[in-house]
């Protein structure tokens, strides 16, 4: 090949190639990806920081979570062995199980810590803050264990100390109200746990007095359930993890006590309880009782009926409606009777000032 048609195949070349650029293309390799792709990679990124700082500053809640991981275990078929406060909880009800108080007692382990629950009558009389002899026994057995555990783990557990009583107010005595009497019962505990060499810094005494209670207090005929007031009575010991930093506060929403209760609970009285009284809180029989009447109950039972008509407040007049034609029907709807007015009260009419003689 000469040098001349070399160059002329270069020129034609070159000039093929600078056509391309210049035509317009269509179809797939027209588009450009490198352009949306790297705006996709660069906002995906910035997403995943974002998300990673909201985690970092939330805060996990450590029930839901080992929930979580349960119901993730049992999915994948794998043993799920607890949460790490499992062999606290097996720990303290042995020793609870050796004073044989187990029935008596309560324990919960979650992943906060483990939660024993006394009946009252396990540590105190009624109306007393001061501990029984035999449960000062047990009490300080459980203590030395708590105590032993700890130290061996090289741990320093939260102690936090509560007390529960019924929704029966309180009539004379020492403490004018169950607040006082709940609070009292929680320090007189915690003062045990100092007495075993527990860092004060460490424990912590709550009164909620009958503000969290356990069951409802009445049955639904309305009278009071004496073994639903033994089990809010109650006393109950929150050994935490050294790395809880909050006090966790008991449930009430979901056994909230009705409104009924508050102004109709029979007071709990000062003086010593009649015989036996004691023994069927502790066993849990229930002595039902019949409500009192109401004023505004009695007097509409004992009102004559003409009085009562007459003293009703006037109505206005209202047209009868057209009587409804009976459906063709075997059974016959009973008519629902009206209630009976309210007796009205008559309140006497003011005195007239007296005139002055001079």
């Amino acid at each position: 090949m000469s040098v001349r048609k070399f160059l002329k195949e270069a020129k034609r070349i070159e000039e093929q190639h600078r056509r391309s650029k210049e035509e317009p293309k269509h179809g797939p390799e027209a588009h450009d990806e490198g352009n949306w792709l790297i705006s996709y990679a660069d906002m995906m990124t910035l997403l995943c920081g974002f998300f990673i700082m909201l985690f970092s500053m939330a805060k996990l809640d450590d029930n839901k979570f080992e929930k979580v991981k349960e119901a993730m275990a049992k999915s994948f078929g794998i043993e799920y062995n607890g949460p790490a406060t499992t062999e606290l909880g097996k720990f303290l009800t042995a020793v609870l199980n050796e004073n044989g108080i187990d029935k008596e007692a309560t324990v919960l382990s979650d992943a906060l810590g483990v939660t024993v629950a006394f009946q009252s009558t396990v540590f105190f009389d009624t109306l007393s803050a001061d501990v029984r002899p035999q449960g000062r026994v047990v009490l300080e057995r459980l203590i030395d264990s708590i105590f032993s555990r700890q130290t061996a783990e090289k741990k320093a557990y939260r102690i936090v100390v509560e007390g529960h009583t019924d929704s029966r107010p309180i009539l004379g005595g020492t403490f004018p109200s169950n607040w006082e009497l709940s609070g009292a019962r929680a320090a007189r505990v915690v003062r045990m746990f100092l007495a075993k060499n527990f860092h004060s810094d460490r424990l912590t005494a709550i009164g909620y007095g009958d503000t969290r209670p356990l069951v409802q207090n009445r049955t639904p005929a309305g009278t009071l359930d004496e073994y639903a007031l033994a089990q809010n009575r109650r006393v109950v010991i929150r050994i935490l993890e050294p790395q809880v930093d909050f006090i966790p506060f008991p449930d009430n929403a979901a056994h909230r006590a009705p409104a009924a209760e508050a102004g109709g609970a029979s007071p709990l009285s000062a003086s010593p309880p009649a015989a036996g009284s004691a023994t069927a809180a502790a066993s849990g029989a229930a002595t039902p009782t019949a409500p009192a009447a109401t004023t505004e109950t009695a007097a509409a039972a004992t009102a004559p009926a003409s009085t009562v008509a007459t003293q009703a407040p006037p109505t206005a007049s209202i047209p009868a409606a057209p009587a409804p034609v009976a459906a063709a029907s075997s059974s016959a709807v009973p008519a629902k009777t009206p209630p009976a007015a309210a007796p009205r009260i008559s309140v006497p009419a003011p005195l007239q000032p007296m005139k002055s003689d001079g």
